[in-house]
């Protein structure tokens, strides 16, 4: 098994300073969610998902050690390929029980961060010679089209609720770019924060030992290194709010004193209580993302869920082919 990470992304696709420049002066200031996400932001989100308020991770893990064997017959697939993989701990369940029935099995591992590459390939390096493993680096919202083709039955997994993290118009995009890609024979895993008591919702976004407040506010970290701005996260307050008309979660920045950010050779006031929007996060029902499937070519084949139906895993298969 190698260890090697194939490089798919393509520098282009990311942002430009001027789009950053628009997007910080506009009324609603906003960065995006990508930027959460470099190696330090991977290894924090990894911390959170063992915090004892973020439910998301365990009820996901769950499930799976529930409906593995279910899921893994309905699909049929020889190889697993996960969108926004990170440490692959909860996938090893998936793996574990396919390797149980399979002579040999591929797993393709595909994140935009390199360490959490790195840190899938150390989870399952040791499980079995029958398991390869792929590590693929890219953007999952650009680089779906550079992914190889396979034919053997491959089964996308998109888990953690990720989808929650794009509006419509995007988490259709997204969809719809799978779903065009996928063979008669592939399926999509997809893992979906349901709808439930807003106590709930809040207190994952807010943990007692301000793991989430690091995580947000690395955000500004990446984004100085990357375009040479001058953002103090310290200047920044941590701010998680649910939204009940919309259904999610708005994890903001709050400035808590007066600064300005050079920027293109020129500055940008931002004064104390301005919010900068660094990710949302939708809850769903049954019925709205199921709307989403429809229009984005998706066919929900099964539903896996919780005792509490705190949370649902989604097969799909493609209905564009």
């Amino acid at each position: 098994m190698s260890h090697d990470i194939k490089e798919i992304s393509n520098k282009e696709d990311s942002i430009s300073l001027k789009e950053l420049n628009l997007m910080l002066r506009k009324k609603q200031k906003s960065i995006p969610t990508k930027f959460l996400y470099d190696d330090l932001g991977s290894k924090l989100f990894e911390d959170i998902s063992n915090t004892e308020e973020y439910y998301l991770t365990r009820t996901e893990k769950k499930i799976l050690n529930n409906y593995s064997s279910s899921i893994l017959n309905v699909s049929g697939a020889k190889e697993l390929l996960e969108l926004g993989s990170g440490s692959s701990k909860k996938t090893k369940v998936l793996i574990l029980e396919a390797l149980k029935e399979k002579d040999n099995l591929t797993y393709i591992s595909f994140d935009i961060s390199t360490k959490a590459l790195k840190m899938s390939y150390n989870e399952l390096k040791n499980i079995s010679s029958k398991l390869d493993i792929k590590l693929v680096q890219g953007d999952f919202i650009n680089d779906i089209e550079k992914l190889q083709s396979t034919k053997e039955p491959r089964l996308y997994l998109f888990l953690g609720s990720t989808l929650g993290n794009f509006d419509n118009e995007t988490a259709i995009k997204f969809l719809t770019n799978i779903s065009q890609k996928m063979k008669k024979t592939d399926f999509l895993l997809l893992g979906i924060d349901k709808i439930k008591n807003k106590d709930v919702i809040k207190a994952a976004y807010n943990d007692k030992n301000g793991i989430t407040e690091k995580f947000n506010k690395n955000i500004l970290n990446v984004i100085n290194k990357e375009y040479n701005l001058n953002f103090q996260p310290d200047k920044f307050n941590h701010l998680a709010l649910y939204n009940e008309d919309k259904s999610q979660i708005e994890m903001y920045l709050k400035a808590n004193s007066k600064q300005k950010i050079d920027i293109l050779s020129e500055k940008i006031e931002i004064n104390s209580g301005d919010k900068i929007l660094t990710e949302i996060s939708r809850k769903f029902s049954d019925t709205s993302i199921n709307e989403i499937f429809e229009k984005s070519g998706l066919l929900s084949v099964k539903n896996f869920s919780d005792e509490k139906s705190y949370y649902s895993l989604y097969l799909l298969r493609s209905n564009q082919k």
